[in-house]
């Protein structure tokens, strides 16, 4: 690290209350919209409690805990969940929240994410590293010079578990996604080695709002990231950078009449997933595909949805939000033996409104389950855990009112 290694360590020391547990808040339920076992794993009146985003898995301890972020007592820390006990564990109690994106290394059950010693969600200083067994924090990587008053945070642990993606954006005065998209923000990412020095290797940087910048979960030379704004806005959400060749390029290139975005990796970190739109965004005009990271081998299948989102560990199955109109349902896809997506079934209820935070429904590691994020008793965001049937055909049928 620079200089401040010191000063960062002394700014970074955990609180007494790291490490502390919580009563178990576990409650378990039948759906009585469509019959799948459900755990309620957060039910703390006046809480904010989430999972982390769809790209990323929260899993850990071999999938015997998820990782949260809440707010409980007036600030976002970081928790973990026994999934058998239910028992909650705070996990951070640093002098300021811990904001933004965050991601674990699976060989090393050490979790990455941004950090602002001003307390700023905006202005991050230095990537931290927190061990998730021993709970002890350090400076991984600080922001690179000349970005000052930039966006700064962690993206995601390239395969190889010994590197982070990491990126800057310019701070503009757009407003909201249209707003910055014009503005052409300075975007730029990084590679940053997770036990070294403090230096960063450019990956692709332009005068463009870059996000969503996900790695292959097999491949370390490989990473997606899209061109952000409104999707029929881009020129074009979906780019591969390869690592090794130093090559960019599109990926399921769009046209003026069609968009995709929501974009992650399927498991076999060959293949990458996203839902769009053909023409005029309505839910008669909206689908789900898979396409190969060469731009090779793409499939796309209807869905009834405009406003969500999908994830798939295989091509097998997948899943999506449903929305928050008419399919008040995370909603579950399965190939027939012809290769064929069946009828959507419905999973799980939600209470999905105007105003909810997005339910990011997202498989488990194994596909036995499903973590999605839920207001259904009020203000207050929940997390729950539905159980994939053996047989999904015991799950009814979703049919689409605007088919009928």
């Amino acid at each position: 690290m620079t200089s401040d290694h010191d000063a960062y360590e002394h700014d970074l020391r955990q609180g007494p209350k790291a490490g502390r547990h919580w009563t178990p808040e576990l409650e378990e339920y039948v759906d009585p919209g469509t019959g799948a076992r459900v755990r309620q794993l957060t039910t703390q009146p006046g809480a904010q409690d989430h999972h982390l985003y769809f790209t990323a898995n929260g899993w850990y301890d071999d999938g015997r805990r998820l990782l949260l972020r809440s707010v409980r007592e007036g600030e976002w820390d970081l928790f973990s969940i026994d999934l058998e006990t239910g028992q909650l564990t705070q996990l951070t109690d640093l002098p300021q929240d811990v904001n933004g994106s965050t991601r674990v290394n699976e060989r090393t059950d050490e979790v990455y994410f941004a950090y602002s010693f001003e307390g700023s969600a905006y202005d991050n200083d230095v990537i931290v590293g927190l061990d998730l067994h021993t709970l002890d924090v350090r400076p991984v990587v600080e922001k690179p010079d000349g970005y000052d008053g930039y966006n700064f945070g962690v993206d995601d642990v390239l395969a190889d578990d010994e590197r982070l993606l990491v990126s800057v954006g310019e701070q503009t005065d757009g407003e909201g996604h249209a707003g910055i998209h014009e503005t052409y923000p300075q975007s730029a990412i990084f590679t940053a080695e997770i036990e070294g020095d403090d230096d960063l290797e450019l990956v692709h940087g332009e005068e463009y709002w870059i996000s969503h910048v996900n790695a292959s979960p097999t491949r370390p030379e490989l990473l997606t990231y899209c061109h952000e704004g409104p999707w029929d806005h881009v020129d074009n959400r979906i780019h591969v950078a390869n690592l090794e060749t130093g090559e960019t390029y599109r990926l399921r290139e769009t046209d003026e009449e069609t968009a995709v975005g929501h974009e992650y990796w399927l498991a076999d970190g060959e293949y990458v997933g996203y839902h769009g739109w053909h023409g005029e965004r309505t839910p008669e005009n909206s689908f789900h595909g898979t396409i190969r990271y060469d731009d090779t081998d793409r499939e796309e299948t209807k869905i009834p949805v405009r406003r969500t989102h999908c994830h798939s560990n295989t091509r097998e199955r997948f899943v999506c939000d449903g929305d928050d109109t008419k399919a008040q349902y995370i909603l579950l896809y399965e190939r027939d033996e012809d290769g064929e997506y069946r009828e959507p079934r419905k999973l799980a209820s939600h209470a999905w409104g105007e105003d909810s935070p997005h339910p990011h429904s997202r498989f488990s590691p194994d596909g036995s389950t499903v973590v999605f994020g839920a207001d259904r008793a009020g203000p207050d965001n929940d997390v729950f855990l539905v159980d994939v049937p053996d047989d999904v055909t015991t799950l009814p049928v979703y049919h689409d009112p605007n088919a009928e």
